[in-house]
């Protein structure tokens, strides 16, 4: 019997080929488009979970709240480690991650420039779980001068990876032994590193209760309840934290975050890899539904509508004594066996599209992800939800024809509930529409984003990390000499890069008064031709002078926002107290106001900054002239070397690295932009299936119209008028939604695009999804009605 309903199953489906092909494609669409978002929403949901202590592993993050300011750090102080693990019976184990910045690690002739060495405490295996290659994890981290290398690591330096043994001499001419080789740190990970020195090594690298900086993670029991451990943290708050920041109005209190929930939840600025976003995980979750359930609509409404020609079918069949259960049975056999070729198509273009999904979502998903469980239910359920849910219905109503009205020829010829059709239109309409509205929004926000005034020139500015002593000290020999070339049109130095983190320091400041008050401030130094090379504007006061010998070191500038925070009235001439080693503090005064600028991306709001002067820095900012800029970086290289000749010539270029920081939206963007369209490709062909059927239906009425006058342009605008009665229902349904959506999306970025600005946007897309359905459908009515009106009227 299974091999008769397959058999007949087959045969109804290469009898109507037309009507087969748009199925298959649209549910072959849905299906592989659907898997490719489902594989990248597990991806991110996978971060983590490979550590075997995952779930009882929590980073300390610190929220600290000023009397005008709060924010969040990812990090915590170095001491908080062993002050949790040596006092606190729940806390199992502890782990820091100490940055060493960028820094020059040498091999023989080999050096290169790393900025993914940490230091680690030597614990750091016992809680996280690393595949060891070659080495002992339980001792690897014992000694001082002790390095674990990644295997890429260990081949980039030594070319091959058992390295046991051997040695790494970094730029202070430290040596380093390679106790372990592990392999790469898995991609789906919130830390990522190349390497891992034992914290011994630097053992003067002690730090305060007053100051931040290291990654801290704790271990905690099996299903621990986490606001236990406030009580603890409330201890050391009052021991060491209150006595150094409570005078100065600065409260602070701990977090802890689940490690498998950083990736996608956590939205701190200072995180060591660009995080995830938890509503895009439901967003793409939403696009894969709506495109299966799209394509389970289009079998529907095309199984419906074409019921009348499988009328006599049906009345044959149960006057052959076929029971209603019998033919429901057949017919979701068909339905099922759609979907399984449609299956077979998909696995075959997911095998040959992979690759493609890939680089587009930045990941490293191989074809192998089709075997793991989930994966494989979820192709399962697939096969069901189209295949059963969307071929119930066409069972039940087809197998309740009546057979002798039937054989009478009085069943009805609408090709089923016409409501349920329309409404299910209507459906796809609202789905159609939002993606459009929504992925014209997106599209805008993330021109807005690559567009928007930074408040500085990022264009054309070559920018070098000096990470050494040496480097810095012959800075201004590398400057003099650079100017030399008249492709370089300044050249300037600073502390920190636009796009990266400042420091922030306790400062005494002048209120509007004239009292001095305690303020974090965020900060970092500058030379004298900073704010010209980076064409930032001063929009009050001066910037630094070599004509004013002072400015050296009584001098600072403050941006807009560290005026309005103070909220003076007149900022030149206030005063900041800067921290000396000496017993008196030095005082220097403000003597410009930069206009704001980003100094962070734009998910951020503009801190209140304050600048100092520097003489020579970490980072070294040329700006070249257009036209010249592969001769002028070659000519840059040929100076540096001739200058720092044992040291690497390495450059970025300011606009590239300052864009980075959106790379990841930009990339979802793509996706969402990208599916959104297949999206709506799906849904057109189930209307090209049903303006085909619409027309063939209304055949005999297009040749009557035709006989008594009407021209092909009536006849075209008389069968689209009722598609478009629908869009019109579906435009302000669609509206709603997208509003709703677009609204929650554009409150993660602190500068954004209004939506009350995109009207324009929306009426766009109600234009385009007019069009598109004009364009879908004209095909077969123009086709329609341009046949011979005598043909038609012959038709019985």
């Amino acid at each position: 019997m299974l091999k008769n309903l397959f058999k007949t199953a087959i045969r109804n489906i290469l009898r109507d080929k037309f009507y087969t092909l748009v199925n298959v494609l649209g549910l072959t669409i849905g299906i592989t488009c659907s898997v490719f978002l489902l594989f990248y929403v597990l991806d991110e949901l996978s971060y983590d979970r490979y550590h075997a202590n995952a779930p009882n592993i929590y980073r300390i993050v610190s929220n600290i709240k000023e009397p005008d300011n709060e924010f969040t750090w990812a990090v915590a102080q170095i001491p908080m480690a062993p002050e949790l693990r040596d006092k606190f019976s729940e806390v199992k184990d502890a782990v820091r991650f100490f940055s060493l910045g960028r820094r020059l690690y040498k091999h023989g002739v080999k050096q290169f420039y790393e900025e993914d060495f940490y230091l680690a405490d030597s614990t750091v295996f016992e809680v996280f779980s690393y595949e060891f290659l070659y080495g002992n994890p339980d001792i690897a981290l014992d000694e001082p001068n002790a390095v674990v290398l990644t295997e890429s690591i260990a081949v980039k330096y030594f070319d091959k990876v058992n390295a046991l043994g051997e040695s790494l001499t970094n730029q202070d001419g430290d040596e380093l032994k390679v106790t372990g080789i592990i392999k790469d740190v898995p991609h789906n990970s919130h830390f990522i590193f190349d390497a891992l020195i034992s914290r011994s090594s630097i053992p003067e690298y002690r730090g305060s209760w007053g100051s931040f900086g290291v990654f801290t993670y704790i271990m905690l029991p099996d299903n621990y309840n986490v606001e236990d451990m406030q009580p603890n943290f409330e201890s050391v708050l009052k021991e060491h934290i209150n006595p150094i920041f409570e005078s100065i109005g600065i409260t602070i209190n701990y977090e802890l975050q689940p490690i498998r929930d950083i990736h996608l939840y956590s939205k701190i600025q200072d995180e060591a890899e660009h995080g995830g976003d938890i509503s895009y995980i439901y967003i793409f979750l939403a696009i894969a539904t709506f495109m299966l359930i799209i394509a389970a609509i289009n079998y529907m409404n095309l199984a419906t509508a074409r019921s009348v020609k499988r009328a006599k079918e049906v009345g044959i069949r149960k006057v052959m004594g076929s029971q209603k259960g019998q033919l429901i049975v057949q017919f979701m056999t068909e339905s099922v066996t759609l979907s399984v070729i449609a299956l077979v198509v998909s696995i075959g273009l997911i095998y040959i599209f992979l690759p493609s999904f890939n680089n587009l979502a930045n990941k490293s998903i191989g074809f192998g992800y089709l075997l793991d469980p989930q994966i494989l239910l979820i192709l399962l359920g697939t096969v069901i939800f189209v295949g059963i849910i969307g071929g119930s219905y066409p069972a039940f109503y087809l197998s309740s024809f009546n057979p002798a009205n039937v054989m009478k020829g009085t069943t009805s010829h609408k090709g089923g509930n016409p409501l349920l059709r329309k409404g299910l239109v209507i459906f796809q309409f609202c789905i159609s529409i939002f993606m459009l509205v929504s992925t014209l929004v997106v599209f805008n926000q993330l021109e807005f984003m690559r567009s928007k005034d930074l408040g500085f020139s990022k264009d054309q500015v070559v920018r070098v990390e000096m990470p050494s002593g040496d480097l810095r000290q012959k800075y201004q020999v590398l400057r003099n000499r650079l100017l030399q070339n008249s492709s370089i049109i300044s050249v300037a130095s600073s502390s920190s890069s636009p796009g990266n983190n400042v420091g922030k320091v306790i400062f005494n400041v002048e209120s509007e008064d004239g009292e001095m008050i305690e303020r974090g401030i965020d900060f970092f130094n500058v030379d004298y031709d900073f704010v010209t090379t980076m064409e930032m504007k001063v929009v009050q006061g001066r910037n630094f002078s070599r004509e004013v010998l002072t400015d050296t070191t009584e001098a600072v500038l403050v941006n807009e926002a560290m005026v309005r925070r103070m909220n003076w009235s007149e900022p030149l001439g206030k005063k900041f107290e800067m921290p000396t080693r000496g017993p008196d503090p030095q005082v220097a005064e403000v003597i410009g106001v930069l206009k704001d600028y980003h100094q962070n991306s734009l998910y951020s709001e503009i801190e209140p900054l304050m600048v100092r002067f520097r003489k020579t820095n970490y980072f070294m900012f040329a700006k070249i002239a257009g036209g010249s800029i592969t001769e002028t970086v070659a000519a840059m290289e040929k100076d540096w070397k001739a200058i720092h000749g044992d040291f690497p010539f390495e450059y970025e270029f300011l606009d590239q690295d300052f864009d980075s920081q959106y790379q990841a939206d930009v990339k979802r963007g793509k996706i969402f932009t990208i599916f959104s369209i297949l999206t709506i490709i799906i849904a057109c062909l189930g209307l090209l299936g049903l303006a085909s059927f619409t027309t063939e239906q209304r055949t005999k009425e297009i040749g009557i119209r035709k006989v008594i006058g009407a021209g092909v342009q009536t006849i075209v605008l008389l069968v689209s008028k009722e598609f478009f009665i629908l869009i019109l229902i579906a435009v302000p349904i669609s509206f709603f939604g997208s509003y709703y959506f677009l609204k929650n999306w554009l409150a993660n970025f602190a500068y954004g695009i209004e939506l009350q600005s995109q009207v324009g946007t929306f009426v766009l897309s109600a234009v385009l999804a007019l069009t598109i359905t004009f364009l879908t459908i004209a095909f077969h009515t123009i086709r329609a009605a341009t046949r011979n009106p005598v043909n038609a009227l012959r038709m019985e």
